[in-house]
């Protein structure tokens, strides 16, 4: 079977989230193992699962990166959804409130990564969206030119 070369390049940019996405989410649940092993005397372990949760959900967003049927498009999308109301929504209240004893991987937006975990979700569903990459999904959104 013949690969064009618009499947190839959008092989590529989901390679390039994916590994990113896989980097994140090796120190999510690095940061959240470390969390739940070492911080034992703290009142609330709401950060080590919040961090759990993300590297969790870094860990399916590749899944769908990989996977090309019209449902995984879908469930990525919803994915990166939640991603980014989660670090927008977890971000704000880190920067307002402080109610953690410790940083989660959103806190202050991501600043402890760079702001990756603000800056990928963009990036992801902005390349979700495209037309080419709808159509390796075989995803139509009825939209017709």
């Amino acid at each position: 079977m013949m690969i064009s070369t618009t499947q190839k390049a959008a092989r590529g940019a989901s390679d390039v989230l994916g590994f990113f996405y896989g980097l994140w989410a090796f120190s999510a649940l690095g940061r959240s193992s470390w969390e739940y092993l070492f911080k034992q005397q703290v009142k609330t372990y709401v950060p080590a699962h919040l961090s759990t949760f993300v590297g969790l959900l870094y860990i399916f967003i590749i899944i769908g990166l990989r996977q090309r049927s019209p449902r995984w498009w879908w469930a990525t999308l919803a994915l990166l959804a939640v991603e980014l109301f989660g670090v927008l929504i977890v971000g704000t209240i880190d920067v307002l409130w402080r109610p953690f004893p410790y940083a989660t991987v959103w806190s202050n937006y991501g600043i402890g990564y760079f702001f990756m975990p603000l800056l990928l979700p963009f990036v992801g569903l902005w390349w979700m969206l495209r037309k080419d990459t709808r159509a390796a999904y075989g995803v139509s959104l009825g939209v017709k030119r």
